[in-house]
């Protein structure tokens, strides 16, 4: 077994889905009227930092970590697909062309959910049902890439969803990366808090509303007409 995934991958690999499967079990579980529900886009904007900090690493990380090494071509997609459904797939090192295109949806589908909630915050009505059918859209992709995950373990007798947790894989002599970057990965971690605590601390349950760092007026979030009142009442007193 030799190391493929370094330190700072697979520490956002796990942020993004624990905070997407959290902003998405909150959204679902709570009423957009309720107290717990801003939770929800405080945790959606927090994947949205985990995700600009996956594609800065996308260009500039270990050789399997970047964007680059993805097998992105129609056409390798197409024949992976065509041998994959007739058995004659080989196993891959690092991302085959499916985990390819689905590792690059649940990097952009999160970015469009973040822009499309802010919006919604911003009171344009327009992005709500479109926020509702990206967050579905992702939801779709990750269950497709888990169901590859699990057939590719089957398939090939090879259990690479623990590969993202300890790093490693049966790799041809010469593939594997010289460092796991751990230093990297503990400053990823690092700027995750920094950012949550920026945002927890923006976030107000009672009002409903969000100040995002940098900004002077907060956002609205869910059904939030008594938070609007209570800030047309802010601004009055001013």
């Amino acid at each position: 077994m030799s190391l493929l995934w370094d330190w700072p991958t697979r520490v956002l690999h796990w942020a993004m889905a624990g905070l997407f499967l959290g902003a998405f079990s909150i959204a679902v579980a709570s009423s957009e009227h309720g107290r717990v529900f801003p939770v929800h886009a405080a945790v959606g904007l927090l994947l949205g930092l985990a995700i600009l900090l996956r594609l800065v690493w996308g260009f500039v990380g270990s050789r399997p970590s970047r964007f680059a090494s993805f097998p992105l071509r129609p056409s390798s997609l197409a024949r992976y697909l065509k041998e994959a459904l007739a058995g004659q797939d080989r196993p891959t090192d690092g991302h085959n062309p499916a985990a390819g295109y689905a590792a690059l949806a649940m990097l952009l589908l999160p970015l469009a959910l973040a822009a499309t909630g802010i919006a919604m915050g911003l009171g344009g009505k327009w992005a709500e049902e479109v926020h509702a059918v990206l967050a579905y859209a992702m939801l779709s992709v990750v269950a497709l890439h888990v169901l590859g995950l699990a057939w590719y373990t089957r398939r090939h007798r090879e259990a690479i969803a623990l590969s993202m947790v300890h790093g490693r894989r049966r790799l041809p002599q010469g593939e594997a990366i010289p460092s796991s970057r751990p230093f990297m990965g503990v400053a990823f971690l690092l700027v995750l808090a920094g950012g949550g605590t920026l945002i927890w601390n923006g976030l107000d349950t009672r009002r409903r509303t969000l100040l995002l760092p940098g900004m002077s007026t907060p956002i609205s979030v869910g059904e939030n007409e008594k938070g609007r009142q209570g800030l047309e009442h802010q601004g009055d007193d001013d």
